[in-house]
């Protein structure tokens, strides 16, 4: 395992917790020679957070990786990429949508919008390939290689939309040597999973590789409120397949081709559960039960997806040339109970658990129609002194949204076509035999139009939005090797996120592009003989013209808005040591406060029956579609979704049998301190703060082909609000509860 984070909160016992993990790291280094003999050394961490492999200590910018084999422990209860927030500093990923849709936030940056063609100031590249829709971000994890998380703006070389950071997945490729795995699972709630991978070379010339992943899970929620009572919500069911050849002819030429799908089926995108919060409070209410919901609209989720990519490279000369083509398809609907609660026309059930007061919500959204068309090259030479890569970037999306209102019986479509064209290069100069200067830099055109067309027995009117801009990314960087083991670096930088667009019953809204500049410093060492690793970094940075989207309130409206600054600052470090040949420990820490600064914006507060408690000025109110709605300022507010503290412990331990295997016991604990919901303060509708703990417990045989373990996920079983509803109702959706279950993995490599 390496790489993992939790979250802290900003009370004293959130400072006391912090203290111990600190002390619990320092105390392990200080440790180590008295109580130790070891021969052993951490392993070098690979990336290619600059589009080409490096060692994590010359790279000068803030980089965490999490290996495949953890990403496999974090996913044991059946997780999603979800499972991966605190897992590294300044990390977060949640969801209004379920096991779908994923928005990740770095360093208290991204975005709250839920909708199939929301914008995400949060790249993600698999595979080599931009993944820009929410929806295509939903990609089962499986047979994966490293998962890189990049903080802070990546413009020059990974381009439009990469104001916060960068998270980099890569699949397990084919090789020549024969090896894969078989691996099943069986744990509660009926959850069943089977993986298997194989690959090898067919030739001299051609390797494959194949993998795929099937995963399901019964209904386990009582819905009290069907005709039958019983399970009826919770269930899914995930099959996704990948397959990969190589063909290297020669030395001088490779070409890696993939192929890759998957399907996502379910009885409930989401469950939502009506007046969970306690009004006037934080928190679920001492009544909650995450096992029964009340609910009488329909719920179900089915997602499609299909795509493929050709990576070919040539080197020429001291010259390698680069081309990557990709094309990805995906189809995507989902309906929810959105209000959460049975239907009531009585005043006296205002604010009861599981009930809904005067009318139902119950909508459908989904991807009716989706292309994304991708083509990157760049040529890449290495020379004495003096590594240079430049390149050009297309990108081509075509996405029809379609959403529905069960209860008005009405649907529209928002069809919006996205366009972007990119120059780039970078240069990295030895200036001295310990230091390195790297200089980048990246052109961007941007297009982007929406249109609005009504469907039946729609009120919504027609719309058009039609916006493009051009900008100039930068970003300058030191990298001094003071010593064989210590580091330092300093980076300059900033990116852009191009205009936006947003559409949705009848709500048509738009942000003008949007810049972040950053300043980050920070070092890289390795300790006590190559058995520790710290590293740790400041940051700061400016948004201008920051894009925010106001959800929910009264009017239950998306809109899209411009803040004049956003401001963050913050602190990351993590720590990784061998305290002996059999035990590791991994730490690691982020603290980031933001706060937006426009004393004009406004937000709509929260909705009705019953009304939150808010806690911002109340500086105006207009008439919404349905009545009055109360304008709130939101300048000095951090961003929602941005939780002050982040914090991650693992630890691992191998005890050796005399049979030659191996029984381990590993155990992970991550917190994150709570958070605003939404662009509003208010009592009610805060992420609260949480921890949550996993543990192994395995035995692997002497060949290491053979693992059996014992998982278990959030095994304390504490359940909070995760996310919330804010424009009728105190509607909550909670965290997974606890988990057990059995893994058996075969590795069949030679």
């Amino acid at each position: 395992m390496c790489g993992l984070n939790t979250t802290i909160n900003k009370n004293s016992l959130t400072r006391r917790a912090l203290a111990s993990a600190v002390a619990l790291g320092l105390s392990g280094l200080l440790a180590v020679p008295a109580n130790a003999q070891m021969e052993g050394v951490l392993e070098e961490i690979i990336v290619t957070a600059q589009k080409r492999e490096q060692s994590l200590e010359d790279v000068p910018a803030s980089v965490s990786t999490i290996s495949g084999d953890t990403v496999r422990d974090y996913l044991g209860s059946a997780e999603n990429i979800r499972a991966l927030a605190g897992r590294v500093p300044s990390l977060q990923i949640e969801s209004s949508n379920g096991r779908t849709q994923p928005r990740f936030y770095i360093r208290g940056l991204g975005n709250i919008d839920f909708d199939n063609n929301a914008n995400q100031p949060v790249s993600m590249v698999f595979d080599d390939v931009a993944l820009e829709n929410n929806v295509l971000r939903s990609v089962p994890l499986y047979d994966i290689q490293r998962v890189e998380v990049l903080k802070g703006p990546q413009g020059s070389l990974f381009g439009r939309n990469t104001n916060a950071g960068l998270i980099k997945i890569d699949s397990v490729k084919p090789s020549f040597d024969f090896d894969g795995y078989a691996a099943a699972s069986f744990g509660s709630r009926d959850t069943m999973g089977f993986e298997f991978a194989v690959g090898g070379g067919i030739s001299d010339t051609l390797a494959v590789r194949v993998a795929v992943k099937d995963l399901s899970r019964d209904d386990w929620i009582d819905n009290l409120a069907a005709n039958t009572p019983g399970d009826d919500f919770g269930k899914f069911d995930e099959t996704a397949m990948r397959v990969q050849a190589l063909w290297q002819p020669s030395d001088e030429f490779r070409a890696l081709i993939k192929a890759h799908g998957f399907n996502q089926k379910g009885s409930h995108p989401q469950v939502f559960y009506a007046n969970a919060i306690q009004l006037g409070s934080s928190g679920l209410r001492d009544d909650f039960d995450v096992d029964v919901a009340n609910q009488d609209g329909q719920a179900s989720m089915d997602l499609d997806h299909i795509g493929g990519s050709a990576n070919l490279e040539w080197i020429v000369g001291d010259s390698t040339i680069t081309s990557i083509t990709a094309y990805d398809s995906v189809t995507n609907f989902q309906a929810a109970d959105v209000d959460g609660g049975l239907l009531s026309f009585d005043p006296a059930d205002i604010g009861t658990l599981g009930r809904q007061v005067f009318f139902n919500v119950t909508t459908g959204d989904g991807l009716d129609d989706h292309r994304q068309i991708t083509q990157e090259f760049r040529v890449a030479t290495q020379r004495d002194g003096l590594f240079s890569q430049f390149g050009v970037f297309y990108f081509d999306e075509d996405i029809d949204v379609l959403s529905q209102d069960f209860e008005q019986n009405f649907s529209d479509i928002v069809t919006q076509n996205t366009k972007s064209f990119a120059i780039f290069g970078q240069v990295d100069i030895e200036l001295s035999d310990t230091l390195n200067l790297i200089i980048g830099g990246r052109w961007t055109d941007d297009d982007k139009f929406l249109q609005v067309k009504p469907g039946p027995n729609s009120s919504s009117p027609a719309d058009t939005i039609d916006i493009n801009d051009d900008y100039f990314n930068w970003d300058v960087a030191l990298n001094l090797a003071a010593t064989d083991d210590l580091s330092w670096y300093a980076r300059v930088a900033n990116a852009s996120r191009g205009p936006v667009t947003l559409g949705r019953f009848g709500f048509t809204s738009s942000a003008t592009t949007e810049t972040s500049h950053a300043v980050e410093v920070g070092f890289k060492s390795t300790l006590l003989d190559g058995r520790a690793r710290w590293n740790a970094a400041a940051y700061t940075y400016k948004n201008d013209d920051h894009q925010l989207t106001a959800t929910g309130g009264v009017a239950n409206v998306n809109q899209l808005l411009n803040a004049d600054k956003v401001l963050g600052n913050g602190i990351e470090t993590d720590l990784e040591v061998l305290l002996s040949d059999n035990f590791r420990l991994i730490t690691n820490l982020s603290w980031n406060d933001t706060e937006i600064d426009d004393g004009t914006l406004r937000d709509d507060l929260c909705g009705s029956n019953p009304t939150c408690t808010g806690l911002d000025p109340v500086v105006g109110s207009r008439v919404g579609p349905f009545g009055p709605v109360t304008e709130v300022s939101i300048d000095g507010n951090p961003l929602p979704r941005s939780p002050e503290w982040i914090a991650n412990l693992i630890l691992q331990y191998d005890m050796p049998m005399q049979s030659g295997g191996v029984l381990y016991v590993n155990t992970d604990w991550n917190y994150r301190s709570d958070s605003n919901i939404f662009l509003h303060r208010s009592v009610e509708f805060v992420a609260e703060q949480r921890t949550l703990g996993g543990v192994r417990i395995g035995y692997r045989t002497s060949d290491t082909k053979w693992d059996m373990a014992i998982v278990g996920r959030n095994v304390t079983d504490e359940i909070v609000v995760d996310g919330a509803l804010n424009f009728l109702n105190l509607t909550a959706f909670v965290n997974e509860p606890r988990y057990w279950g059995l893994e058996f993995r075969y590795d069949f490599s030679n």
